[in-house]
């Protein structure tokens, strides 16, 4: 959609090439796939020029909607990234350090008040995917190899 939508505003494939680094003829292939896919003529082309077919304009202007969804749903994405935000569950084990935890958490809120933490102390261990754990806290070697650990620090 994309492709078919800046060749459309600019007139040519060739236009269009140098603005995102393709060749024409691939600029062209992307075109034909999307008028095969939706079995009509998207486009009129000749060697000099190309102009929306009927089809083409109203697929034109559909297209430039989802598109400019597409994009705020990016940036949405983007921003709720760089500004975390919502709820982290924690799972730590009772033996582990109240105060270092305490601690951290107070500083991670303040640098982050969007957030809450929902804080679990048990010393079992549990599924992070089945209890809905973003983090867990524990004192060993790591069983699972599909998680990721970082060293807190030595234990004494």
């Amino acid at each position: 959609m994309h492709i078919f939508v800046k060749a459309a505003e600019l007139g040519s494939f060739a236009a269009m090439a140098e603005e995102l680094r393709l060749s024409p003829q691939g600029v062209a292939k992307h075109v034909a796939w999307l008028e095969e896919r939706l079995g009509a003529r998207l486009l009129n082309r000749t060697t000099r020029r190309q102009s929306l077919t009927d089809i083409g304009r109203s697929y034109y202007e559909r297209c430039k909607i989802v598109l400019a969804e597409v994009d705020a749903a990016e940036s949405i994405a983007l921003e709720m990234k760089a500004t975390p935000s919502g709820t982290i569950r924690v799972n730590a084990p009772v033996t582990f350090d109240a105060y270092a935890l305490a601690l951290f958490i107070t500083r991670y809120l303040d640098r982050y008040p969007e957030t809450q933490i929902e804080l679990a102390l048990n010393d079992r261990m549990v599924d992070p995917i089945e209890e809905g754990f973003e983090v867990i806290v524990r004192i060993g070697e790591l069983a699972d190899s599909s998680m990721i650990a970082w060293p807190l620090g030595p234990i004494g």
